[in-house]
């Protein structure tokens, strides 16, 4: 696990999806509720393990509370993935990524599915796979590379889907569209810049927070390469739509505050209190409000987005062990849960906190150890922040292996 600290990952996700309403033309026609894996009221934790020692795996927690281990593996008889990064829900199928371009040495010694698995949501019974190899794109102009089609590069980082043809997955060098339908893939232009002389691409598009809004995709990026901005893209297209010049130096995430609005987080280096809140309108693409906020807000270099919002509550750890939260009311902060009072063993955060704005719960994942080659002892925490003070609802121990993210199915709906 301690991989992900040495590499800077500079993006991740907190996924959001939209109903489609009349006034857009989409089908108002409801739905029925889905069941099984999908039910709304579930949540998937997406456990990365510890690389040379485990392959990927899914931890579900039932309506009921009960939870599930190895999903897919129960369901498929095998492992989807080596070194889980994220995953998506769009229509009733799930979008699995992962680098799964090894295989645990130190462990079994198998070999997993693909880099994207694409299951049904409410079985969990896989339907498509791309292995790594299979997901390259056309040479842009101006690399001096002499292949006419490049592979991405790993870690791979964080995916969102608008529909099968859109399929937005991000490495290291900037953002690509894939249709699943054709296996075809293209680098959007205006995700990357090219550095060290033209011999690599550069990532500008960070994806950490990267937020779905009818056929839109939203994420913000920039810092060593560029000013920071919040950037949109649209379905079918392979190009920044717009952009929106924004204050910090570095992405913290992205919270939708509305149907038309989005809050970004942006920060300064790792330990530094200069960041940034910027409220987004994205029918006049205007600032409404910015504010400065005297916090470390960062996602350190963890996949998942470093801020997340519940009511009236953003909460953030800044990869701690204390998880604090600003009131979008009154702007104070305040230390909210000390983790270790919960899980006195614990040391390390694996990913960054994530509520569940329904219910009001905010879910902490943690462990005794970081290792790439050491299964470590962990916990995930679920509090109730309905009140003044958190209240632990939930502990689970050792029922999920290094969590690179925890979604709520309420998120995707």
């Amino acid at each position: 696990m301690n991989f992900r600290y040495l590499i800077p990952a500079l993006w991740a996700v907190a996924a959001l999806c939209g109903c489609t309403t009349a006034s857009d033309g989409g089908d108002t026609t409801p739905k029925p509720t889905p069941g099984g894996y999908a039910d709304p009221d579930g949540v998937w934790i997406l456990n990365q393990g510890a690389p040379r020692m485990e392959n990927g795996s899914l931890t579900w927690i039932a309506p009921d509370g009960t939870v599930e281990e190895q999903v897919y593996r129960t369901v498929n008889g095998s492992a989807f993935g080596n070194t889980a990064q994220d995953l998506w829900c769009h229509d009733g199928k799930i979008y699995i990524l992962s680098n799964n371009t090894t295989v645990p040495d130190k462990g079994s010694g198998e070999a997993a599915d693909g880099s994207l698995v694409i299951v049904d949501a409410e079985t969990f019974r896989r339907e498509k796979v791309f292995r790594f190899e299979e997901l390259t794109f056309p040479r842009p102009e101006g690399s001096t590379e002499e292949d006419e089609y490049l592979p991405l590069t790993t870690p791979l980082e964080n995916i969102a889907v608008i529909d099968p043809h859109n399929v937005f997955i991000s490495d290291e060098q900037g953002l690509f569209r894939l249709d699943v339908t054709t296996g075809e893939m293209h680098i959007v232009e205006g995700s990357y810049a090219f550095g060290n002389q033209g011999s690599t691409i550069e990532a500008i598009a960070s994806t950490r927070g990267m937020t779905v809004v009818g056929d839109r995709l939203y994420s913000a990026g920039g810092g060593f390469w560029s000013s920071t901005k919040l950037f949109e893209f649209q379905s079918g297209r392979d190009a920044v739509v717009r952009s929106l010049d924004l204050q910090g130096e570095f992405v913290s995430g992205i919270c939708r505050t509305g149907d038309r609005e989005l809050l970004v987080a942006t920060c300064g280096r790792s330990g530094s209190t200069n960041s940034f809140l910027t409220f987004v309108d994205l029918d006049t693409w205007s600032v409404k409000l910015e504010k400065p906020v005297k916090a470390d807000i960062s996602a350190e270099f963890m996949n998942s987005s470093g801020v997340t919002l519940s009511g009236d509550y953003l909460y953030f750890a800044a990869g701690t062990m204390t998880v604090s939260r600003l009131s979008l009311k009154t702007w104070k902060i305040e230390e909210y849960i000390h983790v270790s009072d919960d899980a006195p063993g614990a040391a390390y955060l694996t990913c960054n906190v994530v509520a569940d704005p329904v219910k009001n719960l905010l879910y902490v994942s943690v462990s005794d150890q970081l290792g790439e080659a050491i299964v470590s002892d962990g916990n995930v925490l679920v509090y109730d922040c309905s009140g003044d003070e958190p209240r632990l609802v939930m502990n689970l121990e050792n029922r999920a292996s290094y969590p690179v993210n925890i979604y709520p199915v309420s998120r995707f709906r």
